[in-house]
C-alpha cells in the first residue's frame, strides 16, 4: 500500500539505499531503526521513510513492533533457504497454471527476454541481466491469473536482486539458468505442465543453493 501522494520513485529510492546499507552491515542484526534519524541520514521526510519500512519488512529484512518501531532482522541461511522454499511451492503452481493462459505470442516475448539475457550474461551486464530474469518469471507468474500468489514472490525480488549483486553468481549457476530458462520455453510450447513444473522447482532449488553457498564463501 503506498500513502497518498506519495513520489514512488523518492519511495523506491530510499527503500533500496536503506537495503543496502543493512545488506552492507552499515545497519547491524538487531539494530533500531529511528525514523528521525533516517529522515537525517537520506535527506527525505518522514512518509518515505515509513513506506520504505513497510516495504522492507514485507521482504523480511526489517521487524515492525508496536510501541518498539523499526529494527533490523538478521538475515541467515536458514532465512534464506525459508523465502526460497515459498517461492519454490508458489512459482511451481504459477507455471502450472500459466499453461492454460500462455499464447503463443507471449512465448514469443520470453524467447527474445531468454536470448537478450544470454547476451548479457555474455557481456558481464548484471544488473541488465537481473532485470531480464526477473522479467522472464514475471510474464510467466502473471499469466497464471493469481494476483494474491504474484505479490508474495514480488515483494522478494529487490531483496534478491540485492544479495545477486552482492554476492554474484558461480559459472555453474549461470548455465544452470540458461538451461533451465529455455527447457521451462520448451514446456511451456509443448503445454507440458509436468515438464515445466520439474524444471521450475529444480531451478528455483539450485539457485536457492548457490546464494547460501556464494554468501558462505564470500563471509567466512
Amino acid at each position: 500500500m503506498h500513502f497518498t501522494g506519495m513520489n514512488d520513485t523518492t519511495y523506491a529510492r530510499v527503500r533500496d539505499r536503506i537495503r543496502e546499507d543493512i545488506l552492507t552491515g552499515v545497519f547491524a542484526p538487531g539494530v533500531r531503526l529511528v525514523v528521525a534519524e533516517l529522515v537525517q541520514r537520506y535527506g527525505v521526510s518522514q512518509m518515505p521513510i515509513r513506506e520504505a519500512l513497510q516495504q522492507l519488512q514485507g521482504e523480511g529484512l526489517v521487524s515492525l513492533l508496536p510501541q518498539k518501531g523499526a529494527s533490523v532482522r538478521k538475515l541467515d541461511e536458514h532465512f534464506i533457504s525459508n523465502m526460497y522454499d515459498v517461492r519454490m511451492a508458489i512459482e511451481t503452481m504459477l507455471v502450472r497454471r500459466s499453461i492454460e493462459y500462455m499464447t503463443e505470442s507471449q512465448i514469443c516475448v520470453l524467447e527474445q527476454i531468454q536470448n537478450d539475457y544470454e547476451i548479457a550474461v555474455e557481456s558481464d551486464k548484471m544488473s541488465e541481466a537481473l532485470h531480464l530474469n526477473e522479467k522472464f518469471h514475471s510474464i510467466i507468474n502473471v499469466t497464471a491469473h493469481n494476483p494474491e500468489a504474484v505479490k508474495i514472490i514480488d515483494q522478494h525480488w529487490g531483496l534478491i536482486d540485492s544479495l545477486r549483486s552482492k554476492f554474484g553468481f558461480s559459472n555453474k549457476r549461470v548455465k544452470e539458468i540458461i538451461s533451465d530458462h529455455r527447457q521451462i520455453i520448451e514446456a511451456l510450447k509443448q503445454r507440458d505442465v509436468q515438464l515445466a513444473a520439474t524444471v521450475t522447482e529444480k531451478h528455483v532449488k539450485e539457485a536457492k543453493d548457490d546464494l547460501i553457498l556464494r554468501m558462505r564463501t564470500l563471509t567466512e
